[in-house]
């Protein structure tokens, strides 16, 4: 070892002295990063008993909102249909109305008016196509004038063929 400005050759060089204060601070500092993360790391994989439990399909109902069934969904066609049906007037039955709805999302267009008597009542038979996610379809269907005025749908049934 060279001798220090002072004369002496136990007396650490000053250089040193600093160079090894450095290694200890970064050696602290890079401790209290590593602890933390390594903490952190441990605590995300603690939930499961492996890596793939993180990828296993969480089967818990996070809506409460249910979707419609295919049943509720022609019945509130079927309440859309009839109440445009019973609103046309004579004049608006010879032409094509086109129908929507907008809770679920079919459209149609509702064709081929014919008003009847049945008895004391005044029935409306009618076609109409259902545009919906399954498909396109044609019906036939039949409303009926209640005594109070208002209508009710009597069928609907899909078109064979």
């Amino acid at each position: 070892m060279p001798p220090s400005r002072s004369g002496s050759a136990l007396e650490p060089d000053l250089t040193e002295a600093i160079d090894r204060e450095k290694t200890r601070t970064v050696r602290r500092a890079l401790l209290a990063l590593a602890l933390p993360a390594c903490l952190a790391l441990a605590g995300c994989m603690g939930g499961g008993s492996s890596a793939m439990s993180a990828l296993a399909i969480d089967d818990m109902t996070t809506a409460a909102i249910t979707p419609l069934s295919a049943e509720s969904e022609i019945l509130s066609d079927e309440t859309v249909i009839r109440d445009l049906v019973g609103s046309l007037s004579e004049d608006e039955l010879v032409v094509s109305q086109p129908w929507s709805n907008s809770l679920t999302g079919s459209a149609g267009v509702v064709s081929n008016f014919t008003t009847l008597s049945d008895g004391a009542r005044t029935c409306r038979l009618f076609q109409t196509t259902r545009h919906s996610f399954d498909g396109v379809a044609l019906f036939n269907g039949r409303v009926c004038r209640r005594p109070d005025g208002g209508w009710d749908m009597v069928s609907l049934d899909r078109a064979n063929g």
